[in-house]
């Protein structure tokens, strides 16, 4: 019996060749290998750049400008023990997991605050041995400086270079199944369409209706094939019904460090799933976590707190100019109010300076377009600058609004958009911002189509799903670059 070029008696590759499972099995062969290996390249590159930059500061600061010569050994040695260090602190923070690698985050806040821990380790472990006095402190800061920097170029060279050879299909996460047919197949074409590092490797396949025989064969066949290294996770797809192939399998495979997984359901679920917990002999899916923005909301508001004030303390003249410019531009108010959605569905009045000769706030709201004629002069150029969302630090203060965080729209375009994605809700979980993870990846502006609003909604959800201080200064770092871009 066969599968779509699937055996139930061989293992068979994706290609319909057999493999010899007494044969060594080479390891380029192996895409989970070859992933690793990449990965490895994050580290040297890190490496790298902090001993590099030692190098290059002391020859910048030590022999151009302050003309000395020193031994460069001393600076080596320093350069190559702080890289030791700054590896641990990233092997700490995660920066070397590899499902985080290929994703959008380069992680720069967590790189320089690793960094200045790092420093600091060594500071002090040369203040112990009374060696501080043998170093410079300008060499230490340039260093610092120059280490800040070329972390940054180093991870998004190695990060795009790792997209590129994914996107190639060079590097793979190797994945076996193992179960029936009608499991196994349900499960690969659900995986083909979702996986990104690449399709299933092999399956091993068993007969329901037969005496029970092949499944010690296969789960044999199996044993050795993870003993060669042939896989990073293995699945074993099996109804609820058949507990004691199930009971085998996971006695049979438990024991090797390869993932383990188990689908029992190929039912879709009436709802997302975010994991599931125990309660004794209970298992429940969970549906919503609390935010990790909201266990650390002291971190979070106190940045907001700090930029908004600052902000609006720098910013006051430059704000009672474009006040003035409105009123002398056009008839009307200097801001202009709308109801939107804000965390919990509370609805809040966000603050805006006034671009426009209407100021819709019903259950029909027209988006601003490309030219359109409802935009003022001064209008145009506030909404080009983005300087019309200056005044949004308001609601930061009030407490309506965040620095970053999901854009909130106009309650009409809300429901609309509620209407036709089932998950866009799930923005309203946090407070909104003014800026956020959509918009520094170029989602910003007009939404006039599906696609588009979908695209937004994914980079917002992936942002409350992976909160962190650090990611709120990068995209605040960010937004600085995408000033003016699709703002019409």
């Amino acid at each position: 019996m066969n599968i779509q070029g699937y055996s139930l008696k061989n293992r068979i590759g994706p290609e319909g060749k057999k493999r010899d499972m007494n044969a060594r099995v080479p390891r380029s062969a192996n895409g989970g290998r070859r992933l690793n290996t990449h990965i490895s390249m994050f580290l040297i590159f890190d490496l790298l750049a902090i001993f590099l930059s030692g190098v290059a500061a002391k020859f910048f600061y030590i022999d151009l400008y302050l003309g000395n010569e020193d031994l460069l050994f001393k600076y080596i040695v320093l350069s190559a023990f702080l890289g030791i260090i700054c590896s641990l602190f990233f092997e700490q923070l995660g920066l070397y997991k590899a499902e985080l690698l290929p994703g959008p985050l380069i992680g720069f806040g967590k790189l320089w605050s690793s960094l200045a821990l790092s420093f600091l380790v060594l500071l002090g472990i040369l203040y112990v041995l009374k060696a501080s006095d043998l170093f410079s402190r300008g060499w230490m800061l340039t260093w610092f400086t120059l280490s800040a920097g070329s972390l940054v170029l180093a991870r998004w060279w190695t990060t795009r270079y790792l997209r590129r050879q994914i996107q190639a299909g060079n590097l793979k996460h190797t994945v076996a199944v193992f179960g029936t047919p009608a499991f196994t197949e349900a499960f690969r074409l659900e995986y083909d369409k979702n996986a990104s590092l690449g399709g299933i490797s092999d399956i091993y396949v068993t007969d329901p209706h037969g005496d029970g025989s092949d499944v010690d064969l296969r789960l044999q066949e199996l044993r050795r094939a993870i003993q060669q290294g042939l896989y990073d996770t293995v699945i074993i797809a099996l109804p609820i019904t058949e507990s004691e192939t199930i009971e085998a399998a996971v006695k049979s495979l438990g024991s090797f460090s390869t993932e383990l997984l188990l689908c029992s359901n190929l039912e879709s679920y009436p709802c997302p799933i975010s994991g599931s917990r125990s309660l004794g002999n209970l298992k429940m899916d969970v549906i919503n976590i609390v935010p990790s923005s909201e266990s650390g909301h002291i971190a979070k508001r106190c940045l907001d707190y700090v930029l908004a004030g600052a902000g609006l303390i720098a910013l006051a003249p430059l704000l009672a100019i474009i006040a003035i410019a409105i009123k002398i531009d056009s008839p009307g108010p200097v801001f202009f109010r709308q109801r939107r959605y804000g965390q919990n569905n509370r609805i809040f009045r966000i603050f805006k300076f006034r671009t426009m000769t209407v100021a819709e706030d019903g259950p029909v709201v027209v988006q601003a377009t490309r030219n359109d004629n409802r935009v003022t002069r001064i209008g145009r150029f506030l909404r080009s600058s983005s300087l019309d969302e200056i005044p949004q630090l308001i609601n930061v203060l009030l407490g309506d609004m965040s620095i970053v965080g999901p854009r909130p729209h106009a309650i009409a375009h809300d429901e609309d958009f509620d209407a036709r994605l089932d998950l866009f809700s799930r923005r309203r979980r946090v407070r909104p911002g003014i800026t956020g993870w959509a918009q520094v990846n170029g989602y910003r502006g007009e939404t006039n189509t599906l696609k588009c609003i979908q695209d937004r909604m994914q980079h917002d959800l992936y942002y409350i799903d992976n909160w962190s201080i650090w990611l709120d200064l990068e995209i605040v770092a960010r937004t600085v670059l995408v000033l003016g871009k699709k703002a019409y």
